[in-house]
């Protein structure tokens, strides 16, 4: 073997090894623990909404932001079983 045959082993193996070592800590992942995350930092976006659904006397706002909300919680849910489907 010369020098560049050492050298494409030697990254090869070192790529391969990371490729391995990368899955398994992407399979690792708690996806229940992903969704929580996601949906308390959602948090910061429907509080607000939920607030003035609560303070406003117009039906076209509490209907709009019950809808938003709704819409929200579900594109997380969405989202995350999409990345389960993909890391399975």
């Amino acid at each position: 073997m010369n020098r560049e045959e050492i050298k494409k082993a030697v990254a090869d193996t070192v790529v391969s090894f990371a490729k391995s070592e990368a899955e398994a800590a992407i399979k690792a992942i708690d996806l229940d623990d992903v969704q929580a995350l996601v949906e308390a930092q959602m948090k910061n976006l429907t509080d607000p909404l939920e607030a003035e659904i609560q303070t406003t006397t117009s039906w076209w706002v509490k209907i709009r932001n019950r809808l938003y909300v709704v819409l929200m919680r579900q594109a997380v849910k969405t989202i995350v079983a999409e990345i389960k489907k993909k890391i399975e």
